[in-house]
């Protein structure tokens, strides 16, 4: 009996390197835009009530440097607003939508790698397990008749199915996590962009009312 022959047949099978790819990806991706999403986030409601402070007290410059020194993309938006304070309404809308279309790109920039990994490597499993069933059948006269081994080759060829389904579970709740983050980032932009545009027409009346009453 060749034993070197047989090693190979009771291995998972030779789709184990590309599920093994496969992991590494979904798991370097994942990590990365956990991270990423982690540093974009911060606490908008204290962030706005302290812009919407320095604003009251005009100091338009301060709130320019704080949004400048806050890498997180949510104080970027407020900063397009600060820039074109002086500007009308419509226009400062036009800037924000700019600004949006280049954020939200980036938020969700390499997450549909991690559903490409759920997908194929439930796949890429049963390809191997049913590779790896083909070689076993071809090479019975390896096992000389002794069940025990061939029930044993069986098993591992279905460890590659197995590692497939790990992995997609895995991908799967990794991608809805990255989305549910997302989505609460996406959320909290529009609460910003609605939040700024209420204080620039709140100070602009202010200032309107103060202008009437000093005439």
């Amino acid at each position: 009996m060749d034993f070197n022959n047989l090693k190979i047949l009771l291995e998972a099978g030779p789709m184990i390197y590309p599920l093994g790819l496969l992991a590494f990806i979904g798991l370097v991706v994942f990590i990365e835009r956990s991270l990423f999403l982690h540093k974009s986030q911060i606490n908008v409601k204290e962030f706005i009530a302290g812009i919407k402070n320095l604003l009251g007290k005009g100091r338009l410059v301060e709130a320019l440097a704080i949004c400048e020194e806050t890498r997180a993309s949510s104080a970027q938006l407020v900063k397009t607003v600060l820039l074109n304070y002086e500007q009308d309404i419509d226009l400062i809308l036009i800037n924000v939508r700019k600004r949006l279309s280049l954020e939200l790109p980036e938020l969700e920039r390499r997450v549909g790698l991690i559903s490409v990994v759920a997908r194929l490597s439930p796949l890429v499993g049963f390809l191997g397990t049913l590779v790896a069933g083909i070689e076993i059948i071809s090479h019975l006269s390896l096992f000389d008749g002794s069940s025990t081994l061939l029930v044993s080759a069986l098993a591992n060829a279905l460890i590659s199915s197995a590692l497939g389904l790990i992995i997609c579970v895995l991908a799967t709740a990794g991608h809805h996590f990255l989305e549910v983050r997302i989505t609460h980032m996406i959320h909290d932009y529009e609460w910003i962009c609605s939040e700024m545009i209420d204080i620039l027409i709140e100070e602009r009346t202010g200032q309107r009312e103060g202008t009437k009453e000093s005439e």
